[in-house]
């Protein structure tokens, strides 16, 4: 996975990434490894069956186009881990993740139906704004991505307006 940390400091170039999601299963996986080895990439809120992601000048690497990839997108923002490699005839030995790592990684990979099936609702609001100087060397992005089981609706909308 790759994260941009080359901002220069003075930089007005920003970024974030907002997601507020209702899980209970995916709220329970997050509480029981919150503590473990992992090198979390940003805090995250879980209240009961709610989470809430919102970092200051963050960038996601991946962002859900639909429900089946929020688990993936969600661990990889958190927890730098990718899902995809859960299913690697080298995994984990070809890989350079920690124990713990592993653990949440083959837990959300076994049970990644339930867990997707688990979500009632997701808002995921992700963008890169670069001041008009700047724009040569990043591009302004922007993406959204809503999902609601009760209502039965599901939109992605790429460079959505501010």
């Amino acid at each position: 996975m790759k994260i941009r940390t080359d901002f220069v400091t003075n930089s007005s170039s920003s970024s974030f990434v907002i997601i507020h999601m209702k899980s209970e299963e995916i709220a329970k996986l997050l509480e029981k490894y919150r503590d473990a080895d992992i090198p979390w990439n940003v805090m995250f809120e879980v209240e009961e069956d709610e989470i809430d992601i919102d970092p200051e000048d963050f960038m996601s690497t991946q962002d859900p186009t639909k429900i089946e990839e929020v688990l993936e997108c969600l661990l990889m923002l958190l927890a730098e881990v990718n899902l995809k490699d859960v299913s690697s005839p080298d995994f984990p030995k070809g890989f350079y993740y920690n124990e713990d790592q592993v653990a949440l990684m083959q837990e959300a990979f076994e049970n990644r139906k339930r867990l997707t099936d688990s979500i009632q609702s997701v808002s995921w609001d992700a963008g890169l704004w670069v001041p008009p100087e700047e724009e040569g060397e990043l591009q302004n992005t922007h993406v959204r991505f809503f999902y609601d089981r009760e209502k039965g609706s599901s939109e992605f909308v790429e460079d959505a307006e501010w």
